[in-house]
C-alpha cells in the first residue's frame, strides 16, 4: 500500500513534482555517499507529507509553487518547523515505513535544520542534510522553465553552501554533473518517466491488514479533512460497510480497505466544490464526480485485491445511473453494492454545507427511497435496515481511528503551542 501513498501525493498538482524531485535527487546524493538510496528516496518523497495535512489554516488547495519556495527556507531560530512535525508524526504512525526505514521519521523531522543542529556522524542527520540540499534543487527546478547546465546550478548554490555539510554539499555538486540527473528532474516536471521512477525504487511492501489501516487512517484523514463536512466519511464508510458485509458472513477486513480507500481521488476535489452550500453548477459536478476516476488510478495497482472493484465502483447504481462507467447491477457484483449502500447512507448520515447531520433511521429512509427509485440494490439495503432497527449504535460507533486522533490531537498541541 506505500505506491497508494506515492501514488496519491503525484496526483497533488506541484506538490507531487516537487516530492518525487526531492525524492530521487536524495537518491543520487545519498548513492554518492554510500548511503541507502531507496531510504533517502522515500524519505525525500514523503518529507512534506506534513503540508498535505491542514494545519494553521493551511489547506491542501493552498499548496502551489509559491507556498511550498516560501515553507521550504531553513531558519537559525529552530531546527524544525510545524509541518515537519506532522510530517515525521505521520510516518511514525505507518509501522511498514518505520521498520523498513527506521530512520526516516527522525530525518523529515530535521530535513529544516541548519548543520549546527546536526550532527554528521549520525545517518539520520546526514539524510536530513541531503533532503535540504535536494529540496532546494527542485526549487531551482520549479521556477526555471529553460533547463539549467551545471553551472546554473551551482552558481546560486554557492551562495547557500553554509548551509550543507561539506561532503553533502560537494555530493549535491557532483550528482549534479550527471546529465541523466539534471534531465531526469526536468522530465519529473514535465510528467515524463514518473511511474518508472518510482517503481525503479520499489521494495517488498506487502502490508498486512493492520498497516494497510495504518497508512489508510492517515491519507484518508488528510483528505478527508479538506472539508469540516467530510473529516470522518471515510472511516465512517469503512465501519458500515463492514458491519454490512459481517452480517451475511463476508470478509469485513475487505469492506473495511474498500471503504477507507474509497474517496482516494478527492485529494483532485477542490474545497469550494466540497463546501459549496447551494446546488451545485453541472461543471461543478462534472468536478465532484471525477474523484472516482482518479481513485480508480491511484488504487490501479491493487486491481486483483477483491476490495478493489467495491472501492472503484462505490459511485455506480444498478440502474446505469452512476459513474464513471455507468454500469448496471447486472454487471456488478453483490459487494460493489454494499459499498454503493453504505457510502450512500453515511453521505445521507452526515451534515452538509446545505443541511444539518441526520439521525440513522433518516438516512436510512433516503437508502430506502433509492432502493424504491431502483438506484439502489435492496439486498444490503434490508442488511443495513436491520442494523439501523436492529439496536446497531451508529451514534456510538467510532467514526475515526485512534491514529487520526492522534493527528488532530498533535496538531491541536502546536497551535496551543505558539498561542
Amino acid at each position: 500500500m506505500i505506491d497508494v501513498l506515492l501514488n496519491t501525493i503525484m496526483f497533488v498538482p506541484k506538490f507531487g513534482v516537487h516530492s518525487l524531485q526531492v525524492g530521487f535527487f536524495s537518491s543520487r546524493v545519498a548513492r554518492l555517499l554510500g548511503l541507502d538510496p531507496i531510504e533517502a528516496f522515500y524519505s525525500g518523497i514523503l518529507h512534506d507529507i506534513g503540508v498535505m495535512t491542514p494545519h494553521n489554516g493551511v489547506a491542501l488547495d493552498d499548496i502551489d509553487n509559491q507556498f511550498l519556495i516560501n515553507q521550504d527556507v531553513p531558519t537559525y531560530e529552530s531546527s524544525i518547523k510545524d509541518h515537519t512535525l506532522i510530517s515525521s508524526f505521520e510516518i511514525s504512525k505507518m509501522s511498514k515505513l518505520s521498520r523498513e526505514f527506521p530512520d526516516m521519521s527522525s530525518s523529515v523531522l530535521l530535513h529544516h535544520a541548519l548543520p549546527q543542529y546536526l550532527d554528521p556522524s549520525h545517518t539520520k542527520d546526514v539524510l536530513a542534510n541531503i533532503i535540504s540540499v535536494s529540496e532546494e534543487i527542485s526549487k531551482y527546478v520549479i521556477v526555471n522553465d529553460e533547463e539549467m547546465s551545471f553551472d546554473d546550478f551551482k552558481i546560486p548554490l554557492s551562495v547557500i553552501g553554509n548551509r550543507y555539510f561539506d561532503f553533502v554539499y560537494e555530493a549535491a555538486l557532483n550528482a549534479l554533473k550527471e546529465d541523466y540527473t539534471r534531465w531526469m528532474l526536468y522530465d519529473i516536471k514535465a510528467g515524463y518517466n514518473r511511474e518508472q521512477l518510482i517503481n525503479d525504487f520499489a521494495f517488498d511492501e506487502k502490508c498486512n491488514f493492520e498497516e494497510t489501516i495504518e497508512i489508510g487512517a492517515v491519507l484518508s484523514y488528510i483528505i478527508d479533512s479538506k472539508s469540516q463536512f467530510t473529516q470522518e466519511h471515510s472511516w465512517r464508510v469503512a465501519k458500515v460497510a463492514s458491519a454490512i458485509a459481517k452480517e451475511i458472513m463476508l470478509n469485513d477486513e475487505e469492506f473495511f480497505i474498500a471503504g477507507l480507500f474509497h474517496d482516494i481521488g478527492k485529494v483532485t476535489t477542490p474545497i469550494q466544490v466540497l463546501e459549496k452550500k447551494g446546488k451545485l453548477e453541472q461543471w461543478e459536478m462534472d468536478i465532484m464526480k471525477k474523484h472516482v476516476y482518479y481513485s480508480f488510478f491511484i488504487l490501479l495497482e491493487h486491481k486483483d485485491e477483491p476490495w478493489f472493484l467495491p472501492a472503484v465502483r462505490h459511485q455506480e447504481r444498478i440502474d446505469g445511473s452512476g459513474y464513471p462507467w455507468r454500469l448496471t447491477g447486472d454487471v456488478m457484483t453483490f459487494k460493489d453494492k454494499i459499498l454503493q449502500v453504505a457510502d450512500y447512507f453515511v453521505a445521507v448520515l452526515e451534515p452538509r454545507p446545505y443541511r444539518g447531520q441526520n439521525s440513522p433511521e433518516k438516512a436510512y429512509e433516503e437508502v430506502d427511497r433509492a432502493v424504491k427509485n431502483g438506484s439502489l440494490d435492496k439486498g444490503p439495503a434490508n442488511i443495513l435496515r436491520d442494523l439501523v432497527l436492529g439496536g446497531y449504535d451508529f451514534n456510538n460507533i467510532s467514526f475515526m481511528s485512534h491514529i487520526q486522533s492522534e493527528i488532530i490531537a498533535f496538531e491541536r498541541s502546536l497551535n496551543e503551542k505558539e498561542i
